[in-house]
């Protein structure tokens, strides 16, 4: 019974992942055609990063007052506390630098960074119950990824 639960939980985790946000932006980009990069504008990428760096922070502050005793474990929490931490550094740290002239060879490896930690907080959040609360603020940072991505990477994962 509790094994039948964990699934149905599985599922619907990856469900509401698929319908918002990350696991979208994931699903539209995957089965999109290859396509060659976007041509490079500094003001939009550093506004689609500034973007970034705002949904990173808002699920981290949404994760943050989330009680304790919510339905994630308590591992389950801090793995995803530190996954979001980590991802907003690093979007911070990718909005500074583009604003500051940073092109995309420069700034290639912090996006690369951020969609590594993209992918560990996607299969983190398959493992654990995430309150709707929380799911409501994986929306934009799966939007703000979306923009990010043709500027960066030629071919879908």
């Amino acid at each position: 019974m509790a094994s039948r639960k964990l699934v149905h939980v599985t599922r619907e985790i990856t469900a509401r992942l698929a319908g918002l946000g990350l696991g979208a932006a994931l699903v539209l980009v995957s089965t999109a055609a290859s396509a060659d990069l976007a041509t490079w504008s500094q003001e939009r990428v550093t506004q689609y990063a500034e973007e970034l760096a705002t949904a990173t922070g808002a699920l981290y502050d949404e994760l943050q007052a989330m009680p304790r005793e919510a339905e994630l474990s308590a591992e389950m929490y801090w793995q995803a506390r530190d996954d979001v931490r980590s991802m907003h550094s690093s979007a911070r740290h990718l909005a500074r630098a583009l604003k500051n002239g940073d092109d995309r060879e420069k700034t290639a490896p912090t996006f690369a960074r951020i969609q590594t930690l993209r992918r560990d907080a996607e299969e983190n959040g398959r493992k654990a119950m995430i309150p709707d609360p929380v799911m409501a603020k994986v929306g934009p940072v799966g939007v703000a990824l979306l923009k990010l991505r043709p500027y960066y990477q030629e071919e879908p994962e």
